[in-house]
């Protein structure tokens, strides 16, 4: 198995997060969106259909007897 190191530019990454933060904000003003749809939009489960999952185990412990 081979593994890919990469290296994180913090300096970059951290403009990249402010350019995000400042294209919200000027939707915010703007009222293309708002308050509630950016956080939905930017929630990090907002992609993932959450009600279809069920939790079966922990830590590979059974949370309960199958059905």
């Amino acid at each position: 198995m081979s593994y890919r190191v990469g290296v994180l530019d913090q300096d970059a990454w951290a403009r990249q997060k402010q350019a995000g933060r400042d294209r919200d904000a000027a939707r915010l003003r703007s009222g293309e969106i708002s308050r509630e749809q950016l956080t939905r939009g930017n929630d990090f489960f907002s992609a993932l259909p959450i009600g279809t999952f069920r939790m079966v185990s922990v830590g590979g412990r059974p949370l309960s007897e199958a059905r």
